[in-house]
Formats: C-alpha cells, structure tokens, sequence
C-alpha cells in the first residue's frame, strides 16, 4: 500500500497482519501466504475505509537454463620424429688382401616423416585385467609377507636370550 492521502492510514487484514501507519507518500506491505479473497479495512477509519485484496497465486521464477559449458579442448600432441638411421655399406668380398684403397661410402640421411598422434579424454575407468581379482596387487602381498617374516625373525631372537 502507498499512502497518497494527506490523512495517516494503515491497511489490517484480518489473519494476516498490519502495516505501519503510513503518512502522506510512505508505502508498506503484508505477505500472503496463499491464494484467496482477503477482506482489509484501515487501522485508523475503521469500517468506513475497506478494501479487498485477491491474492491468485504466487509468482513462480522461471525456470532457468544450466549454463552451457565450453568443451574441454583436446591438446595437440608433440609429433613423434622417427630416429634416423644411418645406412652401413656391406663388406666387400675379396680373394685375397691387397693394399688397394677402398672408397668410404657416402652416408646416407633418412628424413623422419613425422606422426601425430591425439589423445581423446575419456570418462570411463580403465577395465581390469583379465587376472584382475580385485584383491590386493602382488606387491603389497610381497611387503607383507616381509613384515610377517621379520616379526618371526625378531621374535625368534628374543627367545633365544
């Protein structure tokens, strides 16, 4: 309510509540809980100054959208450079040995061809191995038959003294 009134006024709904006493230009307000017709008279006039309110429903926010995430980029891998390999020249046969010069051969360069590969996320786990149990790994069974037997061990040498 907003008093536009030169008089003080007040609004009293009955199940509801009051407002302030509102001077000329104030405003003030009640929160209804329900849908319904609310009868509402002034808090100073009385019955001569009445009112209803109608209360529908109560406003529901629209629903909103989830923001829509950007996708992960895919990093570009490294090129894998294949190794270069030098070319060796096969042994010459010969009869016999003599001190004749050989030509050295000509090294020869293999140019890499690069290969790219790219890796893809993926949001499934890895499948266990086909011997996977689920139990523990070889390792910790290993480390504590190790703990067990230096026990033993220790034990053995306390008895002993």
């Amino acid at each position: 309510w907003t008093n536009k009134d030169a008089a003080a006024h007040s609004a009293v709904v009955a199940g509801v509540g009051q407002t302030p006493v509102l001077t000329q230009n104030q405003s003030g307000g009640l929160a209804f809980n329900a849908a319904g017709t609310f009868p509402y008279i002034c808090g100073i006039h009385g019955e001569s100054m009445k009112g209803t309110v109608i209360v529908r429903a109560a406003a529901t926010p629209a629903p909103t959208q989830p923001p829509t995430l950007a996708p992960t980029p895919v990093p570009t891998a490294r090129p894998t450079v294949a190794p270069t390999v030098a070319q060796t020249a096969e042994p010459a046969a010969t009869a016999s040995p003599s001190p004749t010069a050989t030509a050295s051969p000509v090294p020869t360069t293999v140019t890499p061809t690069p290969s790219v590969a790219v890796a893809a996320p993926s949001q499934q786990a890895p499948a266990p191995a086909a011997n996977d149990t689920g139990g523990p790994s070889p390792l910790v069974i290993a480390g504590a038959a190790l703990v067990a037997i230096a026990l033993v061990a220790f034990a053995l040498t306390r008895i002993k003294r």
